[in-house]
């Protein structure tokens, strides 16, 4: 085994079809497998080196989608943060891909997949290396070609950003194969939080020109058939045909959380570097045209930045303002009855989580959040089966 190699778990009943993605994967990364899913989050405990995770949905003991809901929960951010392949048939229904996709699905993986396409899917998932200095004297890092470790370039090259006009050609080129053949197409929209103050402090040419450097960053990035572009108005846009909604997702977020620890100073004056994201996809969102799925992008980004920003926004559905409203007092007087048996325990448990995790913090309680939050998913799920 290549030393220096990182580490990807595979985790899948069948000790023949392990031993399958094992072969795929071991040129490129050293591989650890399970065959159930309360060993695998064992495993992702106690071994830190571990990347990334490949893993069924059926799994004995622990389920596939009960392990990624305990991921995503974990405090531990090397957990909660690692990117989730999950395998599939074909025959699942909308609604587990829908449940997959709220629980935080990186990506959907064909049980058949072909190993190059195998590991460019894991690829674009991990290799993502942020700059923390944006000034001019940081050289960029260069994109990582599977598991090869991180280069720098020698010499700064010039690149130039498409222009809105550019960027829709790229779209209605990739509408046309889609039409041609099943295919998928993302567009990101990336934005600085603080772009309106940015621009009246030290003018708009200083956020086209943070915008520019931060579509520098994420070109290197990205794969050879993506595009990145910049708009007027400072915003940075991918345009990523073949690439899934929830691997478009788990990249805008990796990107959102890497800028927000990056260090960018105007003037001598330190800028605080936080951005947000608004995702589009085809076939998920109904759009089919190139105009259409920029503006869309664009409007999600601003939702999101809105709802307070570093955060992503990639569906239409909107989460509905806090407030103690009659129907939830009634459910809450229900709760708190002597006779609760008819309440979906699970799902207000769920909705409790984050007052309680707000009194948690103010109060200084220690109560084990992640243990509450993750036995009321579970049961929230069992009760939609009944």
């Amino acid at each position: 085994m290549e030393e220096g190699l990182r580490r990807v778990l595979v985790v899948d009943s069948s000790k023949v079809f392990r031993s399958v993605l094992a072969k795929y994967l071991r040129d490129d990364f050293e591989v650890r497998e399970e065959a159930d899913g309360d060993s695998a989050w064992q495993t992702l405990v106690l071994d830190a080196s571990v990347i990334a995770v490949v893993s069924s949905a059926n799994l004995p003991r622990l389920s596939g989608l009960d392990l990624l809901a305990k991921i995503r929960i974990s405090k531990l951010r090397r957990i909660c943060d690692i990117p989730f392949l999950l395998l599939v048939s074909g025959n699942e229904s909308d609604e587990d891909r829908r449940m997959a996709g709220e629980l935080g699905v990186s990506d959907f993986v064909n049980r058949e997949i072909p190993k190059d396409e195998l590991l460019e899917r894991i690829g674009r998932l991990v290799n993502w290396e942020f700059a923390t200095n944006l000034t001019d004297s940081q050289i960029m890092p260069t994109a990582l070609q599977h598991n090869q470790p991180l280069k720098r370039e020698e010499q700064s090259t010039h690149w130039t950003p498409l222009t809105t006009v550019e960027l829709r050609a790229c779209i209605d080129a990739a509408l046309v194969g889609i039409a041609m053949k099943e295919g998928e197409l993302g567009v990101i929209s990336f934005g600085l939080d603080d772009a309106a103050s940015v621009s009246g402090l030290y003018g708009q040419r200083s956020l086209l020109t943070i915008a520019k450097r931060l579509g520098k960053i994420l070109q290197a990035k990205v794969g050879s058939g993506d595009s990145v572009g910049c708009d007027e108005h400072g915003r940075c846009i991918i345009v990523t045909p073949g690439t899934s909604h929830a691997s478009c997702l788990a990249f805008a977020q990796r990107v959102c959380r890497g800028l927000a620890q990056s260090h960018i100073s105007i003037g001598g004056s330190p800028l605080n570097f936080k951005a947000s994201a608004g995702v589009v996809s085809v076939p998920t969102d109904s759009v089919s045209d190139a105009a259409g799925l920029l503006s869309l992008a664009n409007d999600r980004l601003q939702r999101a930045q809105e709802a307070g920003g570093n955060r992503v926004v990639a569906t239409e559905k909107t989460e509905a303002d806090f407030a103690f409203t009659p129907d939830y007092l009634f459910s809450l007087s229900r709760f708190c009855s002597t006779s609760p048996s008819n309440i979906a325990m699970g799902a207000l448990g769920l909705q409790l989580m984050p007052l309680i995790r707000a009194l948690d913090e103010a109060l200084g309680f220690g109560l084990p959040l992640d243990d509450m939050e993750y036995r009321c998913a579970t049961r929230a799920k069992d009760e939609k089966k009944d």
